[in-house]
């Protein structure tokens, strides 16, 4: 083995330190979802002694840092969906501007904040805006953000089944007798 092949074999065994968030928000989220110490040290074999040092400020190393950077993060996002902004008010009052002052001034007058999300029509996933009554994000990147929705099938209209049932074509009105 090579001076270099030793280095490649350690460089492909290391491991970047999953981020985990602040202390202080660990035990938030936990708290916030209801889990107790105990029921989160189960899952993750460790002792409750123990999530609450992580909890303090301790930080927890190799599978088990994974581990609980993959409960905290589930936590967030659990939490985020539980908690949708439900005004238009609030949006503006924690952004510091008018919604309606920046839809005029980027030529979005024709956007509509919807009261509850809907399926966005170019990726799918819940929008809370619709430009010229079909609901989408305003923002590219929150389409790039997950994986595109499979399209959905324009629903199949009422047709007589048999050897004989028309078909449509491009330009053709197809009636049914």
């Amino acid at each position: 083995m090579t001076d270099f092949d030793a280095i490649d074999a350690l460089l492909a065994e290391a491991k970047q330190e999953v981020p985990l968030p602040p202390a202080e928000e660990r035990r938030a989220l936990r708290e916030e979802l209801n889990v107790s110490r105990t029921q989160l040290a189960k899952v993750l074999e460790v002792s409750a002694s123990t999530v609450g040092g992580w909890e303090s400020g301790r930080e927890p190393s190799g599978e088990v840092r994974e581990k609980y950077a993959y409960f905290l993060e589930g936590a967030r996002t659990k939490l985020a969906a539980a908690d949708p902004v439900d005004d238009v008010a609030d949006v503006e009052e924690k952004a510091g501007f008018d919604v309606a002052d920046v839809e005029e001034e980027a030529g979005l007058d024709d956007v509509d904040v919807l009261s509850e999300p809907r399926p966005c029509v170019l990726c799918g996933r819940p929008a809370r805006h619709q430009v010229e009554g079909f609901p989408q994000h305003l923002d590219s990147t929150d389409c790039a953000a997950g994986d595109p929705a499979p399209p959905v099938p324009p629903a199949a209209e009422e047709a007589p089944s048999g050897p004989a049932a028309p078909t449509a074509r491009a330009g053709v009105k197809v009636t049914y007798v």
